[in-house]
């Protein structure tokens, strides 16, 4: 906001000058009436009326100058606003908030001050300069001139006080049907396929329709106040003229003198006037300044961007681990600890909701801890800038994710396309073959409306992005859900390679047999862990409670195919 506080000056100057200029035609109507129709001076006439249009004229330069300003300003905040607020979105997405603060809020501050509702609300503190002008003229006018501003006035305040609460609740609901529109377009596969676009749509008409019928009701009410308000300053005007020729039959006011006055009460009233049509943008932008505000102050970053720590070597040790959702008090995780030096593999194995995606989020930064340490060669993983700890961090989540851009874009993590270093991270993960085949090889584009391609090249496709330039922690949540044999045999030797490059790897996997290259396994049964040892030890510990403990079936089978001694005969 520095921008805005250097500018407001000005600005304030700006306001007061215009508004005093608009004085101008209120002093020639006065003049005219009063000194050039009883002396007869052509001269004065002329020159009476050059210094008016004059005035004018620069009126005309200040308002320019005073709507380039305020769209200067709303560009500005548009820049300095959209990136910050989309990274703390994106924060506060991963922490589990639901704040609804986003570009929209942006886009309101950003209309607001770039629109005519500001210039009302810049104009309406000067209303008492032209009620004063009016009580110069005569006391009565002024008495009528405020007592018109005050019912205006609580004109305002009645439709503030009538469309506030309904419109903060249209207002929301409105971004809520924006998200499900998004949603839908994104699931229209399986919408479609399943029969379900029909009603989908039919309730997201009902509830469009409940919020267009709110703001009907809101628009209504602002339409009559505003109706009135306009019929009352008409009514005024007249009040003022009638008032003015009483005064003038009396002699205790001249003609020109009750012409200005008319003139000065539609200047003075204008602004407020004009505030009950601009409250609702008001109102949109007040509501987005306390949402950002919020959104800012809710995740305020902790990071030290000012330092750069070294390449990690991938010690990666997990101390005392705890983690809840935000506005819970039950953990999903307790007491994880254990440690893995770089050249190792753990297998990460249990039942599904036991708690493994979300460690694998801990120990990536996407989530922060409730207390406990994530540490990657010492330093807490949290605290580590993001942009960072991402160039040492291989990531493959379980909901793969690409996104618009070239294949090439999405592997290179959409920085600028190191050719050498894409095509080093697909061959890793042995897909070059597979791009190459496609219409447009590494140019192929992806993403929402990109090309069609299979689940399975999609996940292998997120597997090079994790790979891409050679992160010492590589963390694979689930890498074969997707995968056909010749991915799978693919992986295998991917995690092979890993291993012989000492890189740390972590695997969450339901398939025993990719666990071939693990030299240490993690059980996490109901948030905790329940075995921590070596591969071989972990196994043959379970493989004999397997009826005891509650693994998911398709672990307990392929313990029970896959014991300790067939694996070390694969190997």
């Amino acid at each position: 906001m520095h921008l805005a506080r250097h500018q407001a000056p000005a600005l304030l100057l700006f306001s007061l000058l215009a508004n005093v200029l608009l004085l101008a035609s209120t002093v020639y109507m006065l003049q005219i009436y009063d000194r050039v129709l009883s002396s007869g001076s052509i001269d004065t006439l002329l020159w009476l009326t050059l210094a008016v249009i004059g005035a004018i004229a620069v009126y005309g330069l200040l308002e320019h100058a005073r709507r380039m300003m305020l769209g200067h300003i709303s560009q500005w905040l548009d820049d300095q606003l959209s990136v910050p607020v989309i990274e703390r979105a994106m924060e506060a997405r991963l922490a589990g908030s639901n704040l609804e603060a986003g570009l929209k809020d942006v886009s309101d501050l950003r209309g607001f001050i770039a629109g005519d509702g500001i210039l009302t609300f810049l104009d309406a503190p000067w209303t008492p300069v032209f009620l004063a002008f009016m009580w110069l003229l005569h006391p009565a006018l002024g008495v009528v001139g405020l007592a018109g501003a005050v019912l205006l006035f609580c004109a305002a305040l009645a439709n503030d006080f009538l469309t506030r609460r309904k419109g903060q609740e249209a207002a929301a609901g409105l971004r809520r049907s924006q998200a499900a529109v998004g949603q839908f377009v994104d699931g229209a596969e399986t919408l479609r396929s399943l029969g379900m676009s029909e009603p989908a749509l039919l309730r997201w008409e009902q509830n469009q329709q409940s919020l267009m019928d709110i703001q009907t009701r809101i628009l209504r009410r602002t339409t009559i106040i505003g109706s009135l308000s306009r019929s009352l300053r008409l009514a005024l005007q007249v009040a003022v003229l009638g008032l003015g020729a009483y005064l003038v039959l009396r002699r205790e006011l001249t003609a020109g003198s009750m012409i200005a006055a008319s003139i000065l009460l539609s200047r003075a009233l204008a602004p407020i006037e004009r505030s009950i049509g601009a409250w609702r943008s008001l109102v949109s932008a007040r509501a987005a300044r306390r949402n950002l505000m919020k959104l800012f102050a809710d995740t305020a970053s902790v990071q030290n961007a000012g330092v750069t720590l070294p390449r990690p070597q991938g010690r990666l040790k997990l101390e005392n681990l705890h983690y809840c959702p935000p506005g819970t008090s039950q953990p999903l995780l307790t007491k994880i600890g254990f440690s893995v030096e770089p050249g190792q593999t753990c297998g990460v194995i249990g039942a599904s909701g036991s708690g493994k995606t979300t460690l694998c989020r801990l120990i990536v930064g996407a989530l922060r801890p409730s207390y406990g340490h994530v540490r990657l060669d010492g330093a807490e993983v949290w605290n580590w800038p993001s942009d960072q700890l991402g160039q040492h961090v291989g990531y493959l989540p379980q909901q793969v994710e690409l996104f618009p851009g070239t294949i090439a874009e999405n592997i290179a993590r959409l920085r600028d396309v190191d050719s050498e270093a894409v095509i080093a991270a697909a061959q890793l993960a042995g897909i070059h073959e597979m791009i190459l085949r496609l219409p447009n090889g590494y140019r192929t584009e992806v993403g929402p409306h990109g090309a069609r391609i299979s689940r399975g090249q999609r996940q292998r496709i997120a597997l090079a992005r994790a790979l891409f330039g050679d992160p010492p922690l590589v963390v694979l949540d689930e890498p074969n859900t997707g995968l056909d044999s010749d991915g799978e045999n693919a992986l295998f030797k991917v995690l092979q390679q890993l291993t012989e490059l000492g890189r740390t790897v972590i695997l969450v996997t339901h398939q025993i047999n990719l666990l071939r290259t693990a030299d240490h396994v993690v059980f996490i049964q109901d948030g905790s862990v329940s075995k921590f040892g070596t591969r071989d030890e972990v196994l043959s510990a379970l493989n004999g409670q397997a009826r005891r403990i509650p693994v998911a079936p398709v672990i307990r089978e392929k313990i029970a195919a896959n014991e300790p001694g067939n694996l070390k005969a694969a190997e």
